[in-house]
């Protein structure tokens, strides 16, 4: 007789890691573009403060992954920005 449960499903699990290893790296890309445009934004006060609300929010998740203890950000205010923002 057959069953009617189908059996335990395989999962691929390089293709689940490959996944996650892109979804990590988007949040890489975003809070570097995030820091250029704050970094950059010279004219309009408010448009920095959003990219800035949107790095640190960033950052507290890349720091709770570890990204900040194997790598350091090299523009100063930046670097003291996001370690006030702990």
């Amino acid at each position: 007789m057959t069953s009617l449960h189908p059996g335990p499903t395989r999962v691929d699990t390089a293709n689940v890691a490959a996944a996650d290893a892109y979804a990590a790296l988007s949040w890489v890309e975003q809070f570097v573009e995030l820091a250029r445009l704050a970094i950059a934004e010279d004219d309009d006060e408010t448009l920095r403060r959003r990219y800035e609300d949107e790095l640190l929010r960033r950052a507290v998740y890349l720091r709770a992954a570890g990204l900040f203890d194997v790598m350091q950000i090299r523009d100063p205010a930046l670097r003291a920005m996001v370690a006030d923002a702990r």
